[in-house]
């Protein structure tokens, strides 16, 4: 996971990046869950746009946005939805991604 590209992006996407404890989860039916500090959400932990889950919903977001169209164009949908861990298809979006939404 590449936290400082996932905050960033978080945030552009107009989300929290959640502060919490990780020493002191609530145990739910079969996870565990923490209260972030900043929004009182109650949270599983951060985007890791690394892996598929969140990465969907990041795809979502950018398609949704005019200023991006043309940005998730040059990439192949298949690729990017690869389950595998390590999709360095999917990194290099993100990289990209992360250096467009800088400027």
């Amino acid at each position: 996971m590449n936290e400082e590209r996932d905050k960033f992006i978080t945030e552009a996407m107009g989300g929290c990046w959640h502060i919490y404890d990780e020493n002191k989860p609530l145990m739910t039916y079969s996870l565990y869950a923490y209260v972030c500090e900043v929004c009182k959400g109650f949270i599983l932990g951060n985007n890791n746009f690394s892996c598929c889950e969140d990465f969907t919903k990041l795809l979502t977001w950018v398609r949704d946005r005019q200023n991006l169209e043309g940005f998730v164009e040059k990439y192949d949908d298949t690729a990017l939805m690869e389950p595998k861990e390590n999709n360095t298809y999917r990194d290099k979006f993100l990289d990209d991604l992360y250096r467009y939404l800088e400027k």
